[in-house]
């Protein structure tokens, strides 16, 4: 893998697959790393608009029962490039409000919005508070057991991501992720090769049910055989970029071979299951096999998974997040079960599967927690007291707040019986297109009820980062497929419903437009300075001299040579000329290596190093570190005499181990002597 600059020495353990695309980039155009951070983000963001453009419109295009013209795909596809990458969640209106004065305390508390009540009230519309528009990537606001301490959750969308100019991966990773989604597409689309050839081929197959289900999964993917080995070497790349992606859109692309058994007239029988079986599997060991190098040095803070007992998310705070798009798939199921039916039989057993299995889990894990010594410590590692204890206390805050339990479980069930048609045998299936746009909802819906039972075990110990992955991939899945079902209702709705449904969602979508009309010039400082593609400028405007050692340390040294400068907190200044320069640092934000690593154990011995390198008077332990950790310069600024203290005399005295190199105001580059 890449060097860790924040860890010399070490290689970097994140996803970083999408950082070595952009590299490549700056390689091959010679494009200041400065400029290339903002001209980056903004390829990402016409290829997220670009890739989600193209599947409104190829949905709409798809649709073989209306053959609708290129003028109203485009008008959809613009409409999913919108959902997905510009709009915002409804807490903007909130913020709107706030400022304007009209949002009482009564209904602050019922939203129950963290810091919206410090907000100030200006009487304008526009929110005036610095960073206001963060607030709407922590829309959902969890509290620890007692109700006495918050617990961030972060639920950010894709807007806000650019807004924020957050180069992390699950950014990098939105067009791998459309790909993905294209992919599946184009898998449910195909034509069904057994189902043309007929009954006569199926019946020479039975009995070998192994082969027969590899033959039609090699017809599914195309190309013999080599379609399915480039749907694993693409969605790969989303485990390699962003890797809780990856498992995401192997479901998905097994949901379609799934749905494609049922539209070939069949229902889910052994050698259905075997498909479905092979293509999982399948999938996810090429996924893993192509990208084996960075699996075998990636080390995740994930461990496992723990129950979520007691933070059932607020429905009013899920409507903030997801309201446009769960009214959109209310009208959507209202017109497909008008046109298609489903027996009363199958949503009743899909409600008793997302009501019940949910409570089901809660209680065996409550019981077991209570009885099994293994389980025990896991549940109470979770409540930080005794099981048996706070059993009647889980059971009540589980009941008190139902809303998203009742409302998503009753999605999630009609979702899976209108779809689950497919399998009935009916000689009219539903349309292609419409079940594809039933899979998008059931998918995202499905991940976002997850969180309401289950988080992934990780350095934070809260579902804070499951919600924050889950809910991201739910909204771009969402978005996709509200934009279909606006399409479907306006052709399909009748004059009434075809209206008026399409006007609903279009005022809660005017409202998600409130965010970035008001954030936009709330970030860009209402376009007061000057515009720059130059990500750098700020360090070179308000700190020269640290531009110029960033500057001198580029120009003049080799790209892997190690410095030592003083580490800092994460979001802090520390450590800026590593980071911009691109020479490793001995240590850099210990919390982020924590998240990246799963473990403080290399960060925590290092930290007391740099301190005696720059204060310890004897040289051979001195002297032992550098050549350790192959230091070559040493940083002596501002941040290191305020943070290591450093008298005169103490500044003076590095240099009878290090060499003056380069000076500039308060900075001086030091060489090791050697």
């Amino acid at each position: 893998p890449p060097h860790d600059p924040w860890l010399a020495g070490y290689g970097i353990s994140y996803y970083y697959f999408g950082y070595v695309l952009l590299n490549l980039m700056v390689w091959l155009t010679g494009v200041a790393p400065g400029i290339a951070f903002n001209l980056g983000l903004a390829g990402i963001f016409a290829l997220t608009l670009l890739g989600a453009f193209g599947l409104g419109y190829n949905l709409v295009r798809a649709d073989v029962q209306r053959q609708a013209g290129r003028g109203v795909a485009m008008l959809f596809g613009g409409l999913a490039a919108l959902f997905v990458g510009i709009m915002g969640n409804l807490e903007g209106v909130l913020e709107s409000l706030q400022s304007k004065g009209l949002l009482t305390p009564g209904l602050r508390a019922f939203f129950d919005i963290k810091n919206l009540d410090q907000a100030p009230v200006t009487g304008s519309w526009m929110p005036q508070q610095f960073w206001w528009w963060w607030r709407a990537s922590r829309t959902l606001h969890d509290y620890n057991f007692a109700g006495t301490v918050d617990q961030e959750v972060i639920d950010e969308f894709p807007f806000f991501s650019f807004l924020l100019g957050d180069m992390h991966p699950h950014v990098l990773n939105l067009p791998f992720v459309l790909l993905a989604i294209g992919l599946a597409l184009n898998l449910l689309l195909r034509p069904n090769r057994r189902a043309e050839e007929g009954s006569e081929a199926r019946g020479q197959e039975d009995g070998r049910d192994w082969r027969a289900a590899w033959a039609e999964i090699r017809g599914a993917f195309g190309m013999d055989g080599w379609g399915f080995l480039l749907y694993g070497i693409a969605i790969g790349a989303l485990g390699f970029t962003n890797f809780w992606d990856f498992p995401i859109y192997v479901f998905l692309l097994t949901l379609m071979v799934a749905l494609r058994i049922g539209l070939a007239g069949r229902g889910l029988d052994r050698e259905g299951w075997l498909q479905i079986g092979l293509t999982f599997v399948g999938l996810t060991a090429l996924g893993f096999l192509t990208y084996l190098p960075f699996y075998l040095s990636f080390s995740s803070q994930a461990k496992g998974f723990l129950p979520n007992l007691y933070n059932p998310t607020r429905f009013v705070q899920y409507f903030l997040m997801f309201g446009p798009f769960l009214v959109a798939a209310v009208i959507l199921l209202a017109v497909a079960y008008a046109r298609n039916g489903a027996p009363r039989q199958a949503v009743v057993r899909w409600l008793l599967a997302t009501w019940l299995l949910p409570a089901l889990f809660l209680l065996v894990v409550l019981i077991g927690g209570s009885l099994l010594p293994g389980l025990r410590s896991l549940v109470e590692q979770t409540l930080g007291q005794p099981v048996a204890a706070v059993i009647p206390r889980v059971l009540r805050l589980r009941l008190s707040t139902p809303g998203t339990w009742l409302a998503v479980g009753a999605l999630l069930a009609t979702l899976g019986a209108l779809g689950s048609r497919v399998w009935m045998g009916l000689e009219q299936p539903p349309e292609r297109t419409l079940l594809f746009v039933v899979a998008l909802f059931f998918t995202a819906l499905l991940l976002t009820y997850g969180v309401e039972f289950i988080f992934l075990r990780d350095t934070f110990g809260t579902r804070m980062n499951t919600v924050f992955k889950f809910y991201y991939q739910a909204w771009i899945l969402m978005s996709i497929g509200s934009s279909y079902a606006l399409y479907y209702v306006t052709t399909r709705g009748g004059p009434r419903l075809g209206v008026v449904a399409p006007v609903v969602v279009g005022l809660l979508v005017l409202g998600g437009l409130v965010y970035p009309a008001f954030a936009i010039p709330a970030k860009a400082d209402n376009f007061r300075r000057d515009p720059t593609l130059d990500g750098t400028a700020f360090v070179a405007a308000g700190r020269p001299d640290e531009a110029a050692v960033i500057r001198w340390l580029r120009e003049n040294t080799p790209a892997d040579a190690v410095i030592v400068e003083a580490n800092g907190g994460s979001y802090s200044d520390y450590n800026t000329i590593s980071a911009h320069s691109g020479r490793a640092t001995l240590l850099g934000w210990g919390g982020h290596e924590l998240q990246w690593r799963g473990n403080y154990d290399e960060p925590g011995r290092r930290e007391p190093l740099i301190e005696t390198i720059y204060r310890n008077q004897d040289e051979k332990r001195i002297r032992e570190i550098v050549e350790e950790f192959g230091i070559d310069y040493l940083i002596l600024g501002p941040r290191e005499i305020e943070k290591f203290k450093l008298s005169p005399q103490q500044q003076r005295s590095l240099q009878r181990l290090w060499e003056p190199v380069f000076e500039t105001g308060s900075y001086t580059v030091y060489r090791w002597r050697g």
